[in-house]
Parts: C-alpha cells; sequence; structure tokens
C-alpha cells in the first residue's frame, strides 16, 4: 500500500493569500490575512518548514487534551453528590484511569483491526473507526456497533449538558453571571434549573451554527477550562509555599496527596500553562487571538460593571445589589 503524503506543520498553517501566494495564514470564515503571529515572530516560518519530531509530537497532543472536558462532570455536580469533596475527587480520578486503561485496549483491539492493506484507506477516511468495523464485521453487527457509538455519544451531550447547566446554575446563584436572577431559579416540579439549561443549551446551539466558528470555541472552551482548573491549583500551591492565607492540609482535605501534593501542584501548573501555547500555536492561531480578544472583554466587563454585583462563592447577590443601589441612591 502507498501511504498520502505527510502535511509540515508550515503546510497545515497556510493558505492562498492571492495570486496563487501560499503563505502561512489566519482563516477567519472565509477571509483569509497573512499570519501575524509569524510577521511578528519570522523564526517561526523555517522552525515549522522543518517541521522538527518535538513540534510535530506536542501539536499531536491537543485531541487527547480535548478529551479532559469531559472528565470534570464529577466537579461540576458536587453539589448533588454525597460527600462530595471526597466522592468527587474520586469521581475524577477514576474517569482518568479507567478511560486510560479501556481506551488503551480499544485502540489496540481497532489498530490490530485494521484490513489488509487498507491503512492508507482507513486513515482517510472520515470516519475510521467505522471504516474497519464496516470490513470487519457482518453487516448486522457493524451497524449494532454504529448504533452503541451513537448511543454514546448522545449521553455525552446529556452529561454536557447536564455539566453546563450545573455549573450556570452555580455561577447564577452567586451572581457571577448575567441574568442570574433567572438563571438561578429552580424548578419545583422537575428539581434543576430549567432556565439555565434551556438557555445555555440554545446559547450552544446557536454558537455552532456558523460552523468555521467550532474549532474556534471547541479550543477555547478547553483552554478555559484548563485555565480554571489552573488558578485554583496555582493559589492553593502559593499560600501552601508562603504558609499564610487558605490552603488544604491533610485535616481539612478528605482526598488527599499528601506529601506528592505540592510537586503534583506544581507538575499541573507547569502543564496548563504549557498546554494552553500549545493550543494557541499555528494552525489553531485564531484561537490566540480569539482568546486574546475574549480576554480584554471579560476583563472591560469585570472592572466596568460584573465586580459590582458578584458577591463571590456563598455570596448573597441580592445583598450586594441592594446594598450597592443604596450607596448609589
Amino acid at each position: 500500500f502507498q501511504l498520502a503524503p505527510s502535511v509540515t506543520p508550515l503546510a497545515a498553517s497556510s493558505a492562498d493569500l492571492g495570486g496563487g501566494h501560499v503563505a502561512p495564514a489566519l482563516t477567519i470564515g472565509t477571509t483569509t490575512i497573512a499570519s501575524p503571529l509569524f510577521r511578528l515572530f519570522p523564526f517561526l516560518s523555517s522552525f515549522y518548514g522543518a517541521a522538527p519530531f518535538a513540534l510535530l509530537f506536542v501539536l499531536g497532543l491537543l485531541q487527547a487534551q480535548w478529551t479532559y472536558t469531559g472528565f470534570d462532570a464529577s466537579a461540576h455536580v458536587a453539589e448533588e453528590t454525597v460527600m462530595a469533596r471526597l466522592n468527587s475527587a474520586w469521581g475524577v480520578f477514576l474517569s482518568v484511569a479507567v478511560s486510560a486503561v479501556v481506551g488503551y485496549v480499544l485502540l489496540l483491539v481497532l489498530t490490530w483491526s485494521i484490513p489488509e492493506g487498507a491503512l492508507a484507506a482507513t486513515a482517510a477516511d472520515t470516519y475510521p473507526v467505522l471504516f474497519i468495523v464496516d470490513h470487519q464485521l457482518s453487516p448486522l453487527l457493524a451497524n449494532l456497533i454504529a448504533l452503541v457509538i451513537g448511543g454514546a455519544m448522545w449521553l455525552c451531550g446529556c452529561s454536557s449538558i447536564t455539566s453546563m447547566a450545573r455549573m450556570g446554575y452555580a455561577f447564577a446563584r452567586d451572581g457571577g453571571v448575567p441574568g442570574w436572577r433567572l438563571l438561578r431559579r429552580v424548578s419545583p416540579r422537575f428539581g434543576t434549573p430549567v432556565w439555565s439549561i434551556v438557555l445555555l443549551s440554545t446559547l450552544s446551539v446557536v454558537l455552532c451554527l456558523y460552523a468555521a466558528a467550532f474549532s474556534v470555541i471547541t479550543s477555547i472552551s478547553t483552554i478555559a477550562l484548563y485555565l480554571a482548573y489552573g488558578i485554583p491549583v496555582f493559589l492553593n500551591l502559593r499560600n501552601k509555599v508562603r504558609r499564610k492565607g487558605e490552603f488544604t492540609t491533610k485535616e481539612t482535605a478528605p482526598f488527599s496527596l499528601g506529601r506528592w501534593g505540592k510537586s503534583l501542584n506544581v507538575v499541573a501548573v507547569v502543564w496548563i500553562v504549557f498546554i494552553t501555547i500549545i493550543f494557541s500555536l499555528p494552525p489553531n492561531e485564531l484561537v490566540f487571538w480569539t482568546m486574546s480578544a475574549a480576554g480584554i472583554v471579560l476583563a472591560i466587563a469585570w472592572f466596568a460593571f460584573a465586580r459590582k454585583w458578584f458577591a463571590g462563592p456563598g455570596g448573597d447577590p441580592e445583598a450586594l445589589s441592594a446594598a450597592r443601589s443604596g450607596r448609589t441612591r
């Protein structure tokens, strides 16, 4: 068999800028402009063109990082979990550990099952897993597995909606998002934050109506989640080192890493910084500029008005709003 020609990171980051001139580019929908990052850092052209193994390796890490966005669901539904401070942590850990083992076995089986002489065809297929299943099993079993995969994706979607709705409710309860008075309402009939579910699900669909924005939204969501994980880890580590402020101890943390805690905290913070940079490198340059713009907008929103009605975790946004209104009058 013959493999398809490889694509270098430089080629993946380039596009036709007009007149047949192909160069590193930033593509926004149907608009393509010369890459600002490659202009700011000219050495990137030779570095990407050489395609060193290290660059290929770190760019290949991106797909694995996206999967982590589903493992944190245990934390999002912590308020509905018995002994949440212990069981939520175990839920996150076991979801990663079990997925690592079962996922590796699944990948081995799929790799061994690639039809002989069809490696290139499998790699080029839009759905390589279904390609393997379709060529190695009877039509009945192949269709059954396709249904199982579809069901699994449906359950992933339900889990994502559950996590999203609970996050929206948690922020709204503390006055941390616009429209918090509506989003924090819990249905007396269903016992769920119905408005949070409906509005955030609708927003998710609206964001995906523009197909070109899908990959950007996915990448930004992942970066934002990693940063959200990293901030409390960093603050906890900083306070531990300084021995002042609030930080976890064996007495206050039912799930404790013991003497390994500080070392793993350092690894976590360094990894989050590293993967955030990798997610923003070409060919994901649009993510960098979009994330930068979003950061600026959020900073302006915080200093302009959000800090005036965000009471913080466990705070009373109604009391804070009333107090500020009284001072304004």
